[in-house]
């Protein structure tokens, strides 16, 4: 053990594997890398319900639910089942009451925070000290045993006369030994002799897990976090720069002390880490050199901007240090629901080249995500002329996004220094804007990583141009709309679903019961709700009609109350534009990226004009998407036989702005009306639909706009084409993979069949019907047992515990 080493086996994380049924420990699991868990096939089998916890046969794509419990921080994530390696009863060699096999990994889907760092593992030997935990993660429910026999397979240990008895839940989890701060291996199953004074049980000791691991691929889940760090490209630079003196009176053991309280870790009361040992904790734990240049920054400058150096020529991922870190998250995610609103706004445009996944965008509880991500990102401007670094993308993201927090809370935006008066410090604890202490916390981040304040400044000041010129967002009224199977003679009639967005995203406020409403209905619906909304800025809200792509045309904006003494109509008292996911979200990642582009460049690039020429053929309309590859903006002028394919080929290649005229007048009589560039599309739409009440003759058109802001998403799964006599239950709170399993191909007319499949990407997009696997999760098995999670740990009843030749004396 060397100077650094891990804190007492309270600080490693605990990992409870929940059973499905009440959600009550089925046993325990230890972090592996990459997101990884390793606990017994048994314990799966118990937390999935399974009568038979030694089932050897595979349980299918499942995942079940898990509890990681570290020092002051507990997450619940899915767990998805990654490796099977059964129970295998029937191997040579094998007592019985041995098995080889019985371990499983699975995976956690979505991010871990930092504190969740695996453990060291360690062989298994004879005499070894070690402790279980039960699954519930609770630090004081422990059994302490000792390692009495250990062949590699399979090693047996016995708890003492004051210590707990291992019990039910403790299976899956980690054997630790404080000797080598390791985990040794997994409990496994207990011997319950009858009469016998010995409390034994036996677990899989770590040879044998590597080795089964090895033999399923997954080798790289078994090294340790130190394998291979001697042949690091770093690892030489790092050892030359610390093993230097330090000017302070304490020097290194001082600078080790810091890094080991910022990193969760014990270490030595006397002396000072080597180089050789600091150079290997500065690999192998990633937030270890930032606490380090951190800390040696006020005193020896020079060797921060080394240490800094040294990372940025290898790439090394992390900027901030624990501390840092925490601090930014803490400030993110405590943000008002207005200003957390804007960050994926703020973050595309402080970053217009890198691309961002929108999941990570969108926050889903944390953006700790979102900054270990900005983190990796290096710097996009200029190093400054005297020697400085370049302002690293997370700064300037985080610029911009407090920015956008002095847009939603209305105070004044801070100068060069982050303050009105520059100070970094304006606004005060009472202030709306949350904006300045993200600047000062980009101030002292700036300072640690030797980024000049001139740099820093200029971000700020790129920021503050930018909030300047912010577009004030309407608050949004989503409708979804299927029409209804309805006799001939009958009015349409049509399932609906309504939420509303009033900057912190879509809420669901129909009265889902789903009862078919006519047009009449769903207008005095949407009037109600809208009514309801306030103005952001004075600007009327918006409608926004969520259709699948046979939808595009239905005419919403027309339909009116019929019971109010006023006409009411729709598209008249407020803006009405359609979104049609369906198209653009099949078309991939690529379409997706063009599609983020192009609404950044929505008001630089002069529209696109497809008239019949451009639409004549599939090659020839794809030949412009692609020449106008960033245009925002699409004109629909082309014949009505035509038509229908140009709009979906538009929409399918990610442009976000379409407009056309769904009546039967050639062109689009509309059009001339409707010339701002500025984003005030859809209010000038309205306009024009008042000017066609009351001037039908001069004013004929029958506009249409598509409209697709990335950063208003509708709510998932709305917009896909599902069986009408379904759709009920989809808005009843169904999952949205079951109501896709009901979804029947879609057939484009016209010649959409001819056109759509040359946009880049979307021929599998167009012609096939959505898939069961597109919109969620499988979904659980309703017919499945319930889970046994009273059991998880195998018991083996020994009547003589020297007879051990009759597998009957043995309940698995």
């Amino acid at each position: 053990m060397g100077w650094f080493h891990i804190r007492g086996p309270s600080s490693r994380p605990a990992v409870s594997v929940l059973a499905g049924a009440d959600g009550e420990p089925a046993g325990s699991a230890v972090l592996l890398p990459g997101q990884h868990l390793l606990t017994c096939a048994h314990v799966v089998n118990s937390a999935l319900g399974r009568p038979d916890l030694l089932a050897p046969d595979h349980p299918g794509p499942v995942a079940v639910r898990v509890r990681i419990i570290a020092r002051e921080i507990t997450v619940e994530r899915e767990a998805e089942l990654t490796a099977w390696i059964p129970p295998r009863l029937d191997d040579g060699g094998l007592g019985g009451y041995e098995w080889n096999g019985d371990l499983a990994v699975l995976r956690v889907t979505g991010a871990l925070p930092p504190a969740f760092q695996p453990p060291l593992w360690h062989p298994m030997a004879k005499e070894q000290r070690v402790r279980a935990w039960h699954g519930s993660g609770e630090p004081g429910v422990f059994a302490d045993a000792e390692v009495t026999n250990c062949d590699g397979r399979f090693g047996y240990f016995d708890g003492g006369d004051r210590s707990l008895d291992i019990e039910q839940s403790y299976s899956g989890g980690p054997l630790w030994t404080n000797d080598e701060s390791a985990v040794v291996g997994l409990v496994t199953a207990k011997l319950d002799i009858h009469g016998g004074p010995v409390r034994r049980a036996w677990g899989i000791p770590w040879q044998r897990v590597r080795q089964e691991l090895d033999g399923k691929g997954l080798a790289h889940l078994t090294t340790t976090p130190e394998y291979g760090v001697r042949d690091h490209p770093a690892y030489p630079e790092l050892v030359a720069l610390l093993d230097c003196p330090l000017p302070t009176a304490e020097g290194w053991a001082r600078c080790g002390r810091a890094v080991a309280r910022q990193c969760g870790l014990d270490h030595h009361s006397d002396g000072a880490p080597s180089a050789e040992e600091f150079a290997r904790l500065l690999l192998t734990h990633e937030r270890a050199l930032p606490a380090l240049v951190e800390t040696v920054r006020p005193t020896a400058r020079e060797l921060a901007d080394e240490l800094l150096a040294v990372a940025r020529g290898h790439r090394l991922p992390r900027l901030l240090s624990p501390q840092a870190y925490k601090q930014l998250v803490a400030i993110l995610d405590a943000l008002p629901a207005p200003s957390a609103a804007r960050i994926p706004a703020a973050v595309r445009a402080a970053l217009p080249l890198a691309a961002v996944p929108a999941a990570l965008l969108n926050g889903g509880g944390s953006h700790a995500a979102l900054v270990e991500h900005l983190e990796t990102l290096h710097g996009d401007s200029a190093p400054d002329p005297y020697g400085g670094v370049a302002v690293p993308r997370l700064l300037r993201a985080v610029e911009y996004v407090a920015a956008a927090c002095w847009r939603a809370g209305g105070a004044a935006p801070g100068g060069a220094g982050g303050g009105a008066d520059g100070s970094g410090v304006a606004g005060g604890r009472g202030s709306r804007d949350p904006g300045p202490r993200l600047r000062q916390w980009c101030d002292l981040a700036a300072k640690r990583l030797g980024v000049p304040e001139t740099a820093l400044w200029d971000r700020r000041k790129d920021a503050a141009d930018w909030a300047k010129k912010w577009q004030p967002t309407p608050p949004r009224v989503l409708v979804e709309l299927r029409a209804s199977p309805t006799r001939d003679d009958g009015p349409a009639r049509y399932h609906m679903r309504l939420w509303c967005d009033e900057g912190s995203g879509p809420q669901p406020v129909s009265e889902q019961d789903q009862r078919p409403r006519t047009s009449g209905e769903v207008a005095r619906e949407i009037l109600t709700v809208v009514g309801s909304l306030s103005r952001a800025d004075g600007l009327l809200p918006v409608v926004e009609l969520i259709v699948d792509r046979d939808s595009l045309e239905l005419p919403l904006d027309d339909w009116e109350d019929p019971d109010q003494p006023l006409p009411r109509v729709l598209g008249a008292e407020y803006p009405v534009v359609v979104n049609c996911p369906e198209l653009r979200e099949r078309g991939g990642e690529g379409i997706l990226s063009d599609w983020r582009e192009r609404w950044r460049r929505l008001d630089s690039e002069e529209p696109l004009h497809i008239d019949d020429e451009a639409a004549e053929s599939a090659r020839a309309l794809y030949g412009l998407l692609m020449e106008r590859r960033f245009a925002g903006r699409a004109h629909i002028v082309a014949s009505r036989q035509r038509r229908s394919a140009a709009v979906q080929t538009c929409l399918a290649a990610g442009v976000p702005v379409v407009l056309w005229d769904r009546g039967d007048k050639p062109g689009s009589p509309a059009l001339g009306h409707l010339t701002d560039q500025q984003g005030h599309l859809p209010e000038q739409v309205r306009i024009y639909r008042t000017m066609a009440l009351q001037r039908p003759l001069t004013c004929p058109g029958r506009p249409v706009l598509a409209w697709a802001d990335p950063d208003l998403l509708p709510p998932e799964g709305a917009g896909r084409p599902v069986l009408g006599e379904d759709f009920g239950r989809v808005a009843k709170g169904m999952g949205a993979h079951e109501a896709s399993a009901a979804t029947a191909s879609v057939t484009i007319h016209d010649e959409s069949e001819r056109l759509l499949p040359v946009v880049q990407h979307t021929d599998s997009l167009l012609d096939e019907p959505l898939s069961p696997d597109t919109d969620g999760p499988p979904l659980p098995n309703a017919g499945r047992p319930v889970p046994n999670a009273g059991r998880p740990l195998p018991v083996l009843e020994l009547a003589d515990p020297t007879d051990f030749d009759d597998p009957e004396d043995f309940v698995w």
